[in-house]
């Protein structure tokens, strides 16, 4: 199988940018597995059936685009809070937790953040594929949590637990807020404070 076209061109940024929108949208509601690379390719307004092969290379390449697309933004902001953090002298395992999960909380203020979390939710429940080096917020949240170089299978295990709980509450919590709001049940801000110090505790149980 070819890999993704990796051009840049103007001509092909409208089709791609088209396929990952459909792709965010089919997923969210019907599942990541469940829509046929045709109908992602008709959701998109394309006539070429090979759209999806064409720009990405095949479904797992297109749900890449639509996870990265949001990690990036993400991953931007993280930055900018963590640097407020050690200019502070502020970073405990709960504060830094708190900069990884809040700007995922504010995801449930756009219809695009709220599919992204149930996308990124799915995601989870499949076989963690190891990459080679991690994302650069991993490896700075990592040494921030005393676990510079490489992490242990202890340490993994435990950034893997809360990284699933994380997405899987936050995909609920979407559902929640869509039915009855901001406020729902115990309301955005404590529903936030408790994640992050369950995740926490997950992530350094040592420290109370």
């Amino acid at each position: 199988m070819t890999g993704p076209r990796r051009s840049t061109a103007g001509t092909d940024a409208e089709p791609r940018r088209r396929l990952v929108e459909a792709a965010e949208r089919l997923f969210a509601d019907q599942g990541i597995d469940r829509p046929s690379l045709a109908e992602l390719t008709r959701a998109a307004g394309l006539g070429n059936t090979g759209a999806v092969h064409y720009y990405f290379g095949d479904r797992e390449g297109l749900l890449d685009a639509v996870l990265t697309h949001h990690r990036d933004e993400l991953d931007a902001r993280r930055e900018v809070l963590l640097d407020e953090l050690e200019t502070l002298g502020a970073t405990t395992p709960e504060t830094v937790i708190r900069v990884l999960v809040e700007p995922m909380a504010d995801k449930l203020d756009d219809e695009r953040g709220r599919a992204f979390l149930s996308i990124q939710a799915q995601r989870a429940l499949r076989p963690r594929r190891r990459w080679d080096t991690p994302r650069p917020i991993a490896q700075r949240v990592h040494a921030l949590l005393g676990h510079p170089g490489r992490v242990g299978p202890v340490e993994a295990l435990r950034r893997d637990l809360g990284l699933d709980l994380a997405y899987t509450a936050l995909a609920q919590r979407a559902v929640l807020e869509g039915e009855d709001g901001r406020e729902a049940g115990v309301g955005r801000d404590e529903f936030v404070h408790q994640l992050c110090r369950a995740i926490a505790r997950i992530q350094a149980p040592d420290q109370r």
